[in-house]
């Protein structure tokens, strides 16, 4: 009984830790471009190269490599383009452009409207005009 007890708890604790390696492996995973094309997240991605480095991963995470050695490895191989985000000032400059074009674009929106606002009407014709003159053709 003790032996089919212990089995138990080490196949819970097995499968607790594979749990963990595969999370860990998604994550990994997830932080690489396709060297094929370069669009898609290799956890995603379905071309050859995606799957033999899906398979990489999981064995360099089982082998017990951390995370900052695998990406190492890959930036080694590939550059700094097989990341999907940049690392460094790349990553805030990525952040902040948008942002401030977001934000000039709602300012000359919110200053077009207001002078649309405080613009004078236009006259309507035959209200505040004065006459024309009268002209004698010869």
């Amino acid at each position: 009984m003790k032996i089919l007890r212990a089995s138990a708890i080490l196949a819970l604790l097995g499968m607790r830790l594979l749990a963990a390696d595969a999370g860990q492996v998604r994550k990994i995973e997830d932080r690489f471009l396709a060297p094929c094309c370069w669009q898609e997240s290799v956890a995603v991605h379905n071309s050859e190269i995606a799957i033999q480095m899906r398979a990489e991963i999981a064995s360099r995470v089982s082998k017990g490599q951390s995370e900052e050695q695998i990406v190492e490895a890959y930036v080694a191989r590939y550059g700094e383009r097989i990341l999907r985000e940049p690392r460094g000032s790349k990553r805030w400059w990525l952040m902040l452009v948008p942002v401030a074009f977001v934000l000039l674009a709602a300012a000359g929106l919110f200053a077009f409207l207001s002078r649309q606002r405080h613009r004078p009407a236009v006259a309507q014709a035959g209200g505040d005009l004065p006459p024309l003159p009268d002209f004698e053709l010869d």
